[in-house]
């Protein structure tokens, strides 16, 4: 994990995020992020600005993931962040946040990379196994080494059997998730209902454990 308290991110001498290596912007060998020099500054004229520079002045960094939209699992995703936002010291965040969109596959996954490097807390708000999301957890659990101290999962527990088997019934990303909260340990907090997150993101401690 990069070290949070750099005092940028950025090489001023080459332009260049730091963590995106400039010589294997173009490789494709399915183990890098691959970008083009153009698609690279994108994601740098995305990442740079006052959002990127609230980030690394908090001593506390929750980079928030789950469903998107405007209403359901996506609004309460945003009620997390609000509450994590809150605290003192502290900014909570989205990629969406950047302006990065689900049509931009190719720029979502270097930036969720450096952003999750930067991030203290990676809470993840889990309703379901359809979407984005799932593979952004399944990443994290695959390709970052550090994520058993900063990842903590919100996760909706439903009352009835037959309603937790439509909201998870996906083999592959139940494999996924069901690793990823062996990792995360007692740092999975449970939910019912939308009335039960505030006293859920209480239980997410100011400080990493």
């Amino acid at each position: 994990m990069s070290n949070p308290d750099d005092a940028s991110r950025t090489d001023p001498n080459n332009g260049y995020i730091d963590g995106v290596d400039s010589g294997e912007l173009a490789e494709a060998d399915g183990n890098t992020l691959s970008l083009t020099p153009a698609q690279h500054e994108r994601l740098k004229n995305r990442l740079h600005g006052e959002r990127f520079a609230d980030i690394r002045r908090a001593d506390q960094r929750y980079l928030v993931i789950g469903r998107g939209g405007d209403d359901g699992p996506g609004k309460r995703r945003r009620t997390v962040c609000a509450l994590l936002d809150e605290r003192r010291s502290a900014t909570a965040f989205r990629l969406e946040d950047f302006g990065f969109t689900g049509e931009e596959v190719e720029l979502w996954a270097p930036a969720f990379d450096i952003l999750s490097g930067m991030a203290t807390h990676v809470v993840g708000v889990l309703e379901d196994y359809d979407g984005g999301h799932v593979w952004e957890l399944g990443y994290l659990y695959h390709h970052q080494s550090h994520i058993r101290d900063v990842l903590w999962l919100l996760k909706r527990v439903y009352e009835t059997e037959a309603k937790r088997r439509e909201q998870y019934d996906n083999g592959m990303a139940a494999s996924h998730l069901a690793a990823l909260e062996e990792a995360a340990g007692d740092h999975v907090i449970s939910w019912t209902v939308p009335e039960d997150l505030p006293d859920a993101v209480k239980e997410i401690p100011a400080t990493p454990e």
